[in-house]
């Protein structure tokens, strides 16, 4: 009788575990003993579709470096730019950003999918992501290093220029790159589980506090035809002016910014006036080197024609000057 009541009871058991079905595995919760915390970054993903439960695992790692991306902001160039017109800023923080974004879609190329487990009963397909923080932290710091050589690289031959313009483009670029580190720096403190990121050879500070002494140094000579009032030429040196740049008469000049404006009004409906304002200019160094051509232009309304008209010539004169300034900075990519 009693064997009898043993085999029932065993065969009670065993049924009910038959009816729970296989159980599911520790990762499926967030943690593995295979893939430990201070090794790996995990990413669990749960869908019916076995291809959106990986995309959604990957995307649960991706979600802890967005944080540090939000989190960034731009620092760099936006020193001058932020100073010459807020377009300026604005398209520059949007670039840098989207560089950013790259640097770390890049770190999580290094994602592969672990284990793939299926509960048979629900059919729901559990898929864990790994990141290796080991491998992954060796590789942005090896991208610090070469960064690290590429603004020192820099600053010797803002160093070396002989001219304030190109002491100014080179510095500028440093602090392009300076901006790329800091991502790559933020990426690695999420990796690493000490978060230890090496010290960059110069300071940001240190490097932009020698960018406004090379823009202290940079001559300007404005001849703009067409410009009535000079409205565009005062636009221009109250932009220049704000990053140090200085007006300075022919025999001083070490920059001549030099070309044409001219003024296009039309109608829409009433009550706005619009005004386009163009420019074709050159930017000339000292030397008579042509830093850069070009054409561009400006629109404005308002419901006095004449006010229009004043807007767009003072709106071309700002997006000159950060054309001039974004010029600059590339003279120090052109020489690296």
């Amino acid at each position: 009788m009693r064997s009898l009541i043993k085999i029932l009871t065993t065969l009670l058991i065993l049924s009910l575990f038959a009816c729970d079905g296989p159980r599911a595995p520790e990762w499926t919760l967030g943690k593995s003993t295979l893939y430990p915390s201070e090794a790996y970054l995990l990413g669990v993903g749960l869908d019916r579709d076995r291809t959106r439960a990986e995309d959604r695992a990957r995307a649960e790692i991706a979600k802890i470096f967005q944080v540090e991306i939000q989190s960034r902001e731009t620092i760099v160039e936006s020193h001058w730019l932020s100073q010459v017109g807020e377009p300026a800023i604005t398209e520059y923080s949007q670039s840098v950003q989207a560089e950013l974004t790259a640097i770390t879609d890049k770190v999580l190329e290094g994602v592969h999918i672990a284990e793939v487990w299926q509960n048979e009963k629900t059919g729901d397909h559990y898929v864990l992501a790994v990141l290796d923080r080991l491998r992954t932290s060796r590789a942005l710091r090896d991208d610090l290093n070469e960064i690290d050589q590429m603004v020192a690289g820099q600053v010797r031959q803002a160093q070396a220029a002989r001219s304030p313009l190109r002491q100014l483009g080179h510095y500028l670029q440093a602090l392009k790159s300076m901006e790329r580190r800091r991502g790559i720096a933020a990426d690695l403190r999420v990796t690493d589980p000490g978060g230890w990121v090496v010290e960059p050879p110069y300071l940001l500070a240190d490097i932009a506090e020698r960018a406004d002494s090379a823009a202290a140094g940079i001559r300007i000579g404005i001849e703009l035809a067409g410009d009535r009032q000079g409205i565009v030429n005062g636009a221009l040196v109250r932009a220049l002016a704000g990053i140090g740049m200085q007006l300075a008469p022919s025999l001083e000049r070490n920059l001549l910014v030099k070309g044409t404006v001219s003024v296009e009004r039309y109608r829409t409906e009433e009550p706005w006036q619009w005004s386009v304002a163009s420019a074709q200019v050159q930017f000339v160094e000292g030397d008579g080197t042509v830093l850069d051509a070009l054409r561009t232009s400006v629109r404005e309304g308002s419901r006095i024609a004449t006010r229009s008209e004043t807007l767009a010539r003072e709106r071309l004169g700002e997006k000159l000057a950060a054309l001039l300034v974004a010029r600059i900075g590339s003279l120090g990519a052109a020489n690296k």
